[in-house]
């Protein structure tokens, strides 16, 4: 299978206690797979922070456990710290034991929400697939439909969120049945942030039509 892109919004995984103390932080962003060891998953990770504060080698929480920080740096405002962290057994239960599938780069957690993307074997990816949506609301899934890659399709995830809301609540109705103001007190957005990215959602919808009609 292509690669595919899943998306979970910030309401649908707060709840964790392990992305509410990730969220305490600027970004989380996947960089690398180090393999399993014991039956436990390491990956390399970079972690933004605003201040040099990150969580220390041997922080653990629901499974998960920081190992080592490899190396430190700033930029700007930020500072950002490369990790090691250890995913245990009953967490990736087995599904990378068949080394047939693997996470790609664009996988990582911000304020905005949760985006996983993976790439292997089609029976594999389904198997993970429906374990989360089992799981957690999946706001959406996206699969690389050419070499253009899933990285940069379609609309944000914000975006898809807001037209998702409009088209539910009878904004493309005829008369409309719902406002700019309803649509952002239900998101808890401001107007202005939803007009902006309905125009922007609604390009990028216009472009794909107009790219595949050719």
């Amino acid at each position: 299978m292509r690669a595919v892109r899943v998306e979970c919004a910030t309401s649908s995984i707060s709840h964790d206690l392990r992305i509410q103390k990730a969220l305490e932080f600027v970004s989380w962003d996947y960089r690398g797979n180090l393999g399993i060891i014991n039956g436990n998953l390491r990956l390399m990770v970079e972690c933004i922070t605003l201040d040099s504060q990150c969580l220390p080698p041997g922080f653990s929480i629901g499974g998960i456990s920081v190992i080592e920080v490899l190396e430190e740096w700033s930029s700007d405002y930020l500072t950002h710290h490369l990790l090691i962290l250890e995913f245990d057994s009953d967490i990736i239960r087995d599904y990378f034991s068949g080394n047939d599938i693997c996470i790609l780069a664009g996988t990582n957690l911000t304020s905005s929400g949760f985006v996983l993307q993976l790439s292997g074997r089609q029976s594999s990816i389904v198997n993970i697939l429906k374990s989360i949506q089992n799981e957690v609301p999946v706001e959406r899934i996206t699969r690389a439909q050419n070499s253009e890659g899933i990285s940069n399709m379609g609309t944000t995830l914000q975006q898809h969120r807001i037209i998702k809301v409009a088209h539910n609540d009878g904004w493309y109705k005829v008369p409309k049945k719902t406002s700019i103001r309803n649509i952002a007190a239900k998101l808890g957005l401001s107007k202005s942030t939803v007009a902006e990215q309905l125009v922007k959602a609604e390009g990028e919808i216009v472009r794909d039509f107009l790219k595949k009609s050719k």
